[in-house]
């Protein structure tokens, strides 16, 4: 059976932090260790929560690292300001991909120095809205210690640009009887108390299959011709959602312009 790694994004100053605080009474629950995407300066102004103070904010962070969770560098300041989608084409608006390799040096260096100052190191890259390119990469590895991104499309670990890349393919529980590895991402701060319910549920029926970063095997492995071909499907299965997506829209645009002449 493969395994589900659950990933938390988003958590910043300006985070809904009950929601953060119920999320982590419910993992405590069940001893999940999940990655968290830590936003060390974040000028998002869609979250709009609360405003914890600098010093509260990474004494919660660090509480985090020391019961297990994993920290991951979330971009710097989570703000978008290209049109890019880098190298794993899921969104058209990123934080980093087409910046010069200097621009986006500056930009990792200042989250690191960030993260150093409250004595965290980030293990792991969490690109805001999975957007980066190859100068993110090359910055990533200049500025930080971070050897592994948690992105990509496949069925299992793999290793590419001399950085292991741990899959991330779901945004919700799913049974699946195939690949090894499969990471959900959750956004705690907009969940509805409903969807906590749900999740516990699901995390009931698949606790067993629930791991952690620390039980991953990083193995400097390719991309197998399954990986590559999963990666075909996936990427033609979301330009078609999208395409339909886009063109109800459209409808529902023109209709309700007609209805209202």
């Amino acid at each position: 059976m493969p395994k589900y790694l659950i990933r938390l994004d988003d958590a910043c100053h300006q985070s809904n932090w009950d929601n953060w605080d119920k999320i982590q009474q419910l993992f405590s629950k069940y001893k999940i260790k999940p990655i968290v995407g830590v936003i060390p300066s974040n000028r998002d102004q869609k979250f709009k929560y609360s405003n914890l103070s600098d010093k509260i904010f990474w004494k919660k962070v660090k509480e985090w690292e020391s019961i297990g969770w994993v920290i991951g560098m979330h971009g710097y300041d989570h703000v978008y300001i290209t049109n890019k989608s880098g190298l794993v084409p899921i969104s058209n608006k990123s934080e980093f991909a087409g910046l010069s390799l200097s621009d986006q040096r500056n930009k990792i260096k200042k989250a690191w120095d960030i993260f150093c100052k409250h004595s965290i190191k980030p293990k792991i890259w969490v690109a805001p809205s999975h957007s980066f390119d190859l100068n993110t990469l090359e910055a990533i590895k200049m500025e930080t210690e971070i050897n592994i991104i948690s992105d990509g499309i496949a069925l299992n670990v793999f290793f590419k640009n001399d950085i292991f890349w741990i899959p991330q393919q779901l945004w919700s529980f799913k049974k699946l009887f195939f690949g090894s590895v499969w990471t959900i991402c959750l956004h705690p701060n907009t969940l509805k108390e409903k969807d906590l319910i749900n999740i516990e549920k699901m995390i009931e029926k698949f606790k067993r299959n629930i791991t952690s970063l620390g039980e991953i095997e990083l193995v400097k492995r390719e991309k197998s011709m399954l990986d590559k071909l999963f990666q075909f499907i996936f990427f033609r299965i979301l330009f078609l959602k999208k395409t339909i997506k886009s063109f109800t829209f459209t409808s529902v645009i023109k209709h309700g312009s007609k209805k209202y002449k």
